[in-house]
């Protein structure tokens, strides 16, 4: 990798660093005034019941599977959320063994209440920019990610070995 690449290559890591952070430190400052530190489960079982998810509920198994988690670490944010009451429990009627967990609807309209919240703060963050400048970052970002995929699709079809690109980043 030449040594211009490698500082492009550096300027893009501190670049999205600093997104990343900075839209951590915007997106907790608006949820301050939503439910404490459950959004990204809460997020995460929603998503968990709309991919596997029956009767409106989905296995602990499934939820520890498709958030990457201990299965600790999921139980302890499950049984914080069912004392608050925005999940609840049950056993599967088909097999005792199984936990299920779903909504409340209290649960489901603090997910409301976050998605919103974060809703407007993105808004008033476009809000901020030009037309010309969202045009911009809209095609600069499916630019990207299109490479990115192209590259990821290469590095998985080549041979063992084989260069994985034509020229330097």
């Amino acid at each position: 990798m030449s040594e211009e690449s490698t500082l492009s290559f550096r300027g893009l890591c501190r670049y999205i660093h600093r997104l990343s952070k900075a839209s951590k430190a915007g997106m907790k400052a608006a949820l301050a005034d939503c439910p404490k530190r459950h959004f990204p489960m809460l997020e995460g079982l929603l998503g968990c019941i709309r991919l596997h998810g029956q009767d409106g509920a989905v296995y602990i198994s499934d939820l520890v599977q498709e958030l990457h988690q201990p299965l600790p670490a999921i139980s302890r944010t499950v049984r914080q959320m069912e004392q608050d009451g925005l999940v609840e429990r049950f056993a599967d009627p088909a097999d005792r063994r199984k936990t299920l967990v779903r909504f409340t609807p209290k649960g489901y309209e603090a997910c409301r209440q976050c998605e919103a919240a974060l809703g407007d703060y993105f808004s008033c963050v476009m809000a901020r920019l030009e037309p010309e400048q969202l045009a911009q970052m809209e095609a600069l970002r499916g630019a990207l990610m299109e490479a990115i995929l192209a590259e990821n699709a290469a590095r998985t079809t080549k041979p063992k070995g084989e260069p994985n690109h034509d020229k330097d980043l």
